[in-house]
């Protein structure tokens, strides 16, 4: 008769399985150190990638990436609305009142103001005008 002999009995498979156990749990220790080490080095300045050369694509867009960023110099202050209420005046040209419309205009100094084109209309309702818009004193009004 013939007996078969086993190559692995139950206490070798344990013994390997107990080894397997052991070494991940050596490489799982090994690299949260690892890591712990990563976080402490500060990050490399951007250097020239061959001594001697110019820097590559890839150090110029790390370069324009780092440098600061260029301030615009101060901007005037802005102009200021100010409402001009409906106001009729009587117009030479056209031989009748005309009522112009209320409207903002902007203060660009104290001597000038900005008037934007204004539609005029008259009181019976003709035909309107239009008064056209510009840079005046702000005392000024469009004469028609």
């Amino acid at each position: 008769m013939r007996t078969f002999r086993s190559s692995a009995t139950l206490g070798v498979v344990m013994r390997g399985l107990a080894l397997l156990l052991a070494a991940s749990l050596l490489s799982v220790a090994a690299v949260s150190v690892a890591e712990s080490q990563l976080t402490s080095i500060p990050p490399a300045q951007p250097t020239i990638s061959i001594p001697g050369r110019g820097p590559d694509a890839i150090d110029q867009a790390r370069q324009r990436a780092l440098a600061p960023i260029p301030q615009a110099p101060g901007l005037p202050p802005s102009p200021t609305d100010q409402w001009v209420p409906e106001r009729r005046v009587f117009s030479s040209e056209y031989q009748r009142e005309i009522i112009i419309p209320g409207h903002y205009e902007s203060r660009i100094t104290g001597q000038q103001s900005t008037v934007p084109t204004l539609p005029g209309y008259g009181t019976r309702g003709e035909l309107p005008v239009v008064i056209p818009g510009g840079e005046r004193p702000p005392s000024q009004r469009p004469g028609l």
